[in-house]
């Protein structure tokens, strides 16, 4: 009888903790919907500049690093930005129709690996073209740091 009367208790200890997280849980979900009904026809997320467009605007200094490895949708985007001093980008994305000032100081450097290693690509010409290309050939040895 004894161990039937723990589990009766036991059992009434759990129905309130479990009617106590019911009702918790009830309240958050109200809470939510109004939240909901708050939110009804705006929009829940807003457009962050990156890197590039913060580089672009301050007049820093980017480095892409390993740029052919970059989708073709990326290279081609970048390509308006190297237009000569004045080339820029329309962040089409954030509903934008007038391109980012471009700080007269921004300067973007681009490397990459030759694209015979495996799993490479080329630069687009076009795209290439826009760039001052430097080889530098493998450092083999303590003098080639000199």
């Amino acid at each position: 009888a004894a161990s039937a009367e723990k589990e009766g208790k036991g059992a009434r200890v759990v129905s309130v903790e479990l009617r106590r997280k019911f009702v918790d849980f009830g309240r958050q979900v109200r809470e939510f919907g109004r939240k909901v009904d708050t939110m009804q026809g705006k929009v829940a997320f807003s457009f962050v500049d990156g890197v590039l467009v913060q580089a672009l605007k301050q007049g820093h200094w980017l480095l892409l690093d390993e740029i052919n490895l970059a989708p073709s949708e990326t290279l081609e985007r970048l390509s308006g930005l190297l237009d000569g001093e004045n080339g820029s980008i329309v962040l089409t994305e954030r509903g934008d129709t007038e391109p980012v000032e471009r700080h007269p100081d921004f300067r973007l450097i681009a490397c990459m690996n030759p694209p015979t290693d495996v799993g490479k690509k080329d630069l687009p010409p076009g795209l290439r073209a826009r760039f001052t290309e430097l080889f530098v050939d493998e450092i083999d040895g303590e003098d080639d740091l000199a």
